[in-house]
């Protein structure tokens, strides 16, 4: 059996999806306004993503796309501009999310240009969820009366610790305790509030990780969602340090989950916990290949079996007439692979609803995978259904991009290895 520390180890879902980018077909826009058309009827429905890439501070860990703020007023009405042109074939929208960078670099009368113009376009439920990333730095005592007074009913605040040394390390600009206090304040305005929390940082031990937990269970969290820390060549503290053994960041992750679900949190999905009042109906959608309709720079959506990518930059983004995005079709005999590959987020995989659906065979397709799993522990096959132990959580992208690349090419990529967000 391989050693687990020669083992790749993939921390985003993204990773996952690298093996499948070769078998896309390009197409064009107009392609899958047709396919979108002759689906849905009355427009398709689902979850709508908006990207806000600005960003005022610098931390050091972050590889999500980014930049300071400028030309913000335009690259809302760009964004709104977008969104009329999806309004004839993606109409009802069940759950929304706002994330980044940092959304709430906005002002707030850019905000409420944002949302109103959105449910000009839209036909939001109104029941929907309703989230927006933030930072403790970014959230004024303005912005959450006026996020709520817009309909924002979930805020998920990039908290990544408490600790003021390993805040420091990250670039965090606020104190823990002036956090916290946002945390309570927040509490107070919002039904949902989630955070951010990371692990396995430069100089962060167990007991550093539990702490930060304990505090955002006292403070009555509703989702918490813990990720390790991605040492990419492209952030500061990727080029500056080495990350942890991976023997290490497993015992600190199988003793936070199990802090967690001993004070009445359930592990929803590979990176996140509720209390049972949060959702994340978002998420069910991108893992369930849902309708996700994603808008602005650096957007990435899932429509009609297709994903639609944006240009990566505001300016670009602003520039470009077609702003509707460009389209990779995902051919039929992928998608039942795909479906499992995403399912993998949920820890569990239905054996019977991928013959029903698609007459497709996933024990015989990853076979190889499943037994290596099996044996290391990571995987229990029940009578229908495929679930991933707490180390399976642990190594579930990597899971993912194995059972992928030995289905789509016999167990071999194209580079031999499996490929993440720190080799690029």
């Amino acid at each position: 059996m391989e050693s687990k520390n020669t083992r790749k180890w993939l921390k985003s879902h993204h990773d996952t999806l690298f093996p499948f980018f070769p078998l896309l077909k390009r197409r064009n826009i107009d392609w899958l306004f047709d396919r979108l058309r002759e689906r849905e009827k009355e427009g398709a429905k689902g979850a709508l993503y908006v990207h806000i890439p600005f960003c005022t501070g610098k931390c050091t860990f972050c590889v999500l796309t980014k930049e300071p703020p400028s030309h913000t007023t335009k690259y809302v009405n760009s964004v709104l501009e977008e969104a009329k042109e999806w309004r004839d074939y993606f109409s009802h929208v069940e759950t929304v999310y706002v994330g980044g960078g940092t959304p709430t670099s906005l002002s707030s009368e850019e905000l409420k240009l944002l949302f109103d113009g959105l449910r000009e376009t839209f036909q939001i439920e109104p029941d929907a969820e309703i989230s927006i990333e933030t930072t403790a730095s970014e959230l004024t005592e303005e912005k959450m009366n006026m996020l709520a007074e817009l309909g924002a009913n979930r805020l998920s605040v990039g908290v990544q610790t408490f600790n003021p040394g390993i805040r420091k390390v990250l670039g965090r600009r606020s104190g823990g305790k002036e956090v916290i206090k946002k945390l309570n304040r927040a509490r107070q305005v919002f039904p949902l509030l989630t955070i951010d929390l990371l692990y396995a940082v430069p100089g962060q031990e167990k007991r550093d990780v539990i702490a930060d937990l304990q505090i955002g269970v006292g403070t009555g969290i509703d989702g918490i969602s813990l990720y390790p820390l991605i040492y990419s060549p492209k952030t500061a503290i990727g080029r500056q340090f080495e990350q942890p053994p991976v023997e290490i960041a497993m015992d600190i992750f199988r003793n936070a989950k199990s802090f967690l679900e001993d004070n009445g949190y359930n592990h929803i999905n590979i990176n996140h916990f509720s209390n049972g009042r949060d959702k994340f109906r978002y998420s069910t959608y991108f893992n369930s290949l849902g309708n996700v309709l994603g808008l602005g720079a650096g957007a990435t959506g899932f429509l009609a079996d297709c994903f639609v990518k944006h240009q990566s930059t505001s300016e670009k983004y602003i520039r470009n007439k077609n702003r509707a995005g460009i389209v990779f079709n995902v051919p039929e005999n992928i998608i039942p692979v795909l479906w499992c590959i995403s399912q993998i987020q949920y820890g569990r995989i239905d054996i019977e609803e991928t013959e029903r659906r698609w007459g497709f065979d996933l024990l015989e397709a990853f076979a190889k995978t499943i037994k290596r799993c099996v044996d290391r522990g990571e995987m229990i096959i029940g009578k229908n259904v495929i679930e991933l132990t707490t180390e399976g959580m642990f190594w579930a992208n990597t899971i993912g991009a194995e059972m992928a690349v030995e289905c789509l090419y016999g167990g071999k990529s194209k580079r031999g290895e499996l490929m993440s967000l720190e080799d690029k």
